[in-house]
């Protein structure tokens, strides 16, 4: 499997989301045929982890706004001491979905926003379950659970298990499986993060708590990463991070570690490439592109892969879904489950930099983007404090 230069594979040895989510599991006891996470971490005689999950954050959008000066709380803790990679595709149904189940996305199956199922025969959205073409919905999700959560690993060790997480994603079908086993502590305001998670913390039984931030990822796809409504979203965080430290207790039993699903990178309008029209995909594609536009997934017709690959290659690298399976894009291959391959089509286009595929059912254009494999998107921080 050839990738150009710019391209950050994911690091599933040791340095990626992956191993850091399974080394944590692994404190309290939860097994994993993963790789353990190669930076070290103060995890010796922690009986509490609380691990905050910022979406979006990439390590050059921490590191830029720790010279601006927007980010002092984030800049006291400690850093990784190395480079750490989100996984492949570098988004949050991908990515959020192993922080949740400490499994690649060759595992859980939540492959991109977008993806084909051979159970629904339809390229359904993995948030709103619904057909992409008709907006049919999705009759029954329950066989997506293809992996148990972390949580519920965790619990049934004995192991206090929360996540502090808006209030709408409650009781999303996604939800109810990633989080199973774990307490939920709904906000409606990241302000209300501080007290949520300092009350999962008792004194009588370990726990392990995550805290998502969807706010910042939302302000960069409208306004672009390096906008100024970006920054001032990153500065509020970073005070509420601030306050959520203030909060916990200084007992020596508890390990905060600070990461991101991904990072983002900016996008122009002019960078949108308009070769999937409406036509192209009756005529030359069985069904409708999946994945993301930064990460497409095609299922050419018989006979047009040719002309598919000619319209996609001036403005992305072209590469077989079987090659990128095998090759362990999307996770390890000895534990990559097979009945998941064909939700990634037969052809993947992954844009240039600055590039994104738009396609009949993208949403409007936004200006800021991820699921490639530039370092924007993939790299992301670990931040880490013992208290």
């Amino acid at each position: 499997m050839h990738l150009p230069p710019h391209a950050i594979r994911p690091d599933y040895a040791g340095g990626s989301v992956l191993n850091l989510a399974a080394t944590l599991g692994a404190h309290f006891g939860v097994p994993t045929h993963h790789a353990p996470y190669r930076h070290p971490l103060p995890l010796d005689g922690a009986r509490h982890v609380v691990l905050i999950v910022v979406d979006a954050l990439g390590a050059g959008q921490l590191r830029d706004a720790v010279t601006r000066g927007d980010a002092p709380t984030l800049a006291a803790l400690t850093p990784a001491l190395g480079a750490v990679t989100s996984v492949f595709p570098s988004t949050t149904m991908a990515a959020l979905t192993t922080l949740h189940t400490a499994r690649a996305p060759a595992e859980h199956g939540y492959l991109g926003l977008t993806v084909w199922l051979e159970e629904a025969q339809a390229v359904v959205n993995l948030i709103r379950l619904y057909d992409v073409y008709t907006h049919t919905p999705l009759a029954d999700a329950g066989f997506l659970a293809a992996v148990p959560s972390l949580y519920r690993q965790l619990h049934d060790r004995g192991v206090a298990a929360h996540v502090v997480m808006p209030a709408a994603y409650q009781h999303s079908v996604l939800t109810r499986w990633a989080c199973d086993g774990a307490e939920y502590h709904p906000y409606a305001q990241p302000e209300e993060t501080p007290a949520l998670t300092a009350a999962t913390l008792q004194t009588g039984q370990p726990s392990y708590t995550l805290v998502y931030f969807p706010e910042y990822d939302l302000i960069c796809h409208g306004s672009g990463p390096d906008s100024p409504e970006a920054h001032a979203e990153l500065r509020r965080t970073d005070r509420i991070v601030a306050d959520l430290l203030a909060a916990l207790s200084r007992t020596g039993d508890t390990l905060v570690v600070l990461t991101a699903d991904h990072g983002q990178s900016p996008q122009t309008p002019d960078g949108y490439v308009d070769a999937i029209t409406k036509k192209v995909m009756k005529t030359a594609l069985r069904g409708p592109v999946a994945g993301e536009e930064r990460a497409a997934y095609l299922r050419p017709q018989p006979g047009h892969h040719a002309e598919i690959a000619a319209l996609l290659a001036p403005h992305a690298t072209l590469l077989t879904a079987d090659d990128a399976w095998t090759g362990g894009l999307f996770g390890p291959p000895a534990h990559a489950d097979p009945r998941l391959r064909p939700r990634v089509g037969d052809l993947i286009a992954v844009p240039h930099p600055g590039h994104a595929i738009r396609r009949p059912t993208s949403p409007a254009p936004m200006l800021g983007l991820h699921g490639g494999w530039t370092a924007q998107e993939m790299l992301v921080p670990v931040l880490s404090v013992r208290l």
